[in-house]
């Protein structure tokens, strides 16, 4: 690539990842829903029960028949949770029911025991509201209610949902094996080895946390050195070992950038090596058949939005899922501006008080810090040079955006 190589515009980059996947290739299993925390759905998964599975009462109270209006009831007896009415309801009675107990049938109004005066069997009642204060049955959830779809990563919330909808079992996708190179003669994963012209490794550790945070087993994790026959035995290795290869470093027009001529010594086509965003204009991706790479630019900030904007695409339609990024519209507090509009900017920034967005400090793609300080990204459209105070804008979530 050089510099004047034609930017592609980001849209056609993302459907250009697209298109490269006719359909999922990961293999998938089935194993029990209390053990797959952190995997990632195969199949729609369908609700088995109702819920609730039974009319039951919103709160402790005494359940009466519809329309069954009058000053004092008979108690027939007590219904705790876990058990179930023994005798019919009939006008002029009433049964006492714990919170989540089924009501009798014909139900058609629990009174809280706030509203009534109870004494020897008996209840009056003091205040009547019209609240009927009763979960009826399948009003959260029906029989066949598809509950997640295909494609879900699964958490706590996930799999609560799933075990109580009666789904113990579920079939989920093998973990994608991610490989993470670094390159660069420059990068060093021990303080001890800084000198003049040495930095931190900060990109291989990271993607692979987040390769991992998304359901990926990393399977290799290096650094190699801004050499093109290392280079290319590094990729040839991953591509073998992995299914997806993430690479940070080398992919520019520099006299030490040799990751697009590994490439395709490595047998891989390049599908593109120039993108029109800012951060990550050098980006490539290139793939052959069973293997998936994306050369990402050396500056962190630039590998963790690529990453979330690229990557977690691709690891979708690995999945035959489909990828869609949460934002939203929020107001800009201040006015923004910029000198050149040629390509879509991800800028980080923080919500203020009063909900409107805020640029964060931010001093380029290597100010890595500054995505602490960020709620999210500012989306600045390709043609865009200035956003004016309180204009409506695109605004993506981090890590939040892509769950």
């Amino acid at each position: 690539m050089s510099h004047s190589t034609p930017l592609l515009p980001l849209d056609d980059a993302l459907r250009i990842v697209d298109q490269t996947f006719s359909g999922g290739t990961i293999p998938r299993r089935k194993i029990a829903v209390r053990d797959a925390a952190g995997q990632t759905l195969a199949s729609d998964q369908l609700s088995q029960l109702p819920l609730p599975p039974f009319d039951k009462a919103a709160m402790d109270g005494y359940a009466i028949l519809a329309g069954d209006v009058r000053d004092c009831y008979q108690v027939l007896e007590t219904v705790p949770a876990g058990s179930a009415p023994a005798v019919p309801l009939r006008p002029g009675a009433a049964v006492k029911v714990m919170t989540g107990a089924p009501v009798p049938a014909g139900t058609g109004q629990v009174m809280p025991v706030e509203e009534v005066r109870s004494q020897a069997g008996t209840i009056e009642v003091i205040r009547r509201t019209s609240a009927r204060h009763i979960c009826l049955q399948g009003e959260d959830v029906r029989v066949g209610d598809v509950i997640l779809r295909a494609g879900a990563r699964l958490g706590a919330l996930e799999i609560a949902n799933l075990i109580s909808c009666g789904i113990t079992d579920v079939e989920v996708f093998r973990p994608i094996r991610l490989a993470v190179l670094s390159t660069g003669d420059e990068i060093v994963d021990d303080p001890q080895d800084l000198g003049p012209g040495r930095i931190m490794n900060t990109n291989g550790p990271m993607l692979a946390l987040l390769g991992r945070r998304f359901a990926m087993d990393v399977v290799i994790e290096e650094s190699i050195p801004d050499d093109r026959a290392a280079t290319v035995e590094a990729i040839s290795r991953a591509v073998d070992r992995a299914d997806l290869v993430v690479l940070s470093g080398g992919v520019s027009v520099g006299d030490c950038d040799f990751v697009g001529a590994a490439l395709a010594e490595a047998g891989l086509s390049v599908h593109f090596s120039a993108v029109a965003v800012k951060p990550g204009r050098p980006l490539t991706f290139a793939s052959r058949p069973g293997a998936t790479v994306f050369g990402l630019p050396g500056n962190p900030v630039s590998v963790y939005v690529m990453f979330h904007l690229f990557v977690l695409r691709a690891a979708a339609r690995l999945r035959g899922s489909s990828w869609t990024m949460r934002e939203f519209p929020l107001s800009l507090r201040g006015e923004f501006r910029r000198r050149m509009a040629d390509r879509v900017e991800f800028l980080p920034c923080r919500i203020d008080d009063g909900g409107m967005l805020v640029p964060v400090e931010f001093h380029g793609s290597a100010h890595l810090k500054a995505l602490m300080e960020a709620d999210g990204l500012l989306v600045v459209p390709v043609g865009t040079t200035i956003v004016s105070a309180g204009q409506s804008v695109r605004f993506v979530p981090l890590m939040k955006g892509w769950q």
